[in-house]
C-alpha cells in the first residue's frame, strides 16, 4: 500500500510537473530562444549532428517520439516545416530550441524528488526524467545544425538576389 502510494505520488507528480512546464514553457516569449545562445550553439563533438546519427541512430526512432502538439493545440508542431520560406525556419528553429531547453528544465527538477522518496525512488525517477527528456534533447542537437544550414542558405539566397 505504502509502495502504491509512492507510485501514485510520483507519476502525479510528474504528469503535473511535464504538463505545466510545457505550457509555460509555451508562452515565454520567442526571443528568449534565439540559436546563438550558448546552449544552442552545436558544440565540436557533434560534428554537426552526425555524432547523434553515429552513436544514437537518431534517424531510425524520432518520428515515434510524440509531439506537444497533440496535446496543446497552441503548441508549435515540430513535425513538420509548415512552410521552407525563411520566416518559417527560423521559427521551427527557435521552437526546437524551446523545446529542448524544455527537456532540459525537467532534468533540472529532479533533485527535488529526492525530498518526498526514498534514495531508491528517487533514484528511479531520475532515471524516469532521462529516459523521457533526453531522446527529445538528442533530437532537437541532431536536427538544429541542418536547420541552421537551411536558414544560412536561404539567407544568402535573399541576400545574393537584392
Amino acid at each position: 500500500m505504502k509502495l502504491l502510494r509512492l507510485l501514485l505520488r510520483n507519476t502525479a507528480a510528474w504528469a503535473f510537473i511535464q504538463l505545466a512546464l510545457s505550457y509555460t514553457m509555451m508562452h515565454v516569449p520567442r526571443t528568449l530562444f534565439p540559436s546563438h545562445r550558448w546552449l544552442f550553439q552545436s558544440f565540436t563533438f557533434e560534428d554537426e549532428g552526425r555524432f547523434w546519427q553515429r552513436h544514437f541512430k537518431v534517424k531510425r526512432w524520432k518520428h515515434q517520439l510524440p509531439d506537444s502538439s497533440s496535446l496543446f493545440s497552441a503548441s508549435f508542431n515540430h513535425r513538420e516545416l509548415a512552410s521552407n520560406d525563411l520566416h518559417a525556419l527560423q521559427t521551427f528553429s527557435t521552437e526546437t530550441n524551446r523545446a529542448e531547453f524544455t527537456h532540459w528544465l525537467t532534468l533540472l527538477i529532479c533533485p527535488f524528488f529526492y525530498f518526498w522518496n526514498p534514495r531508491w525512488a528517487a533514484r528511479i525517477n531520475i532515471f524516469y526524467a532521462l529516459i523521457s527528456s533526453l531522446p527529445f534533447i538528442i533530437v532537437q542537437r541532431y536536427n538544429r545544425p541542418k536547420l541552421q544550414r537551411l536558414i544560412t542558405r536561404k539567407k544568402r539566397r535573399l541576400y545574393d538576389n537584392t
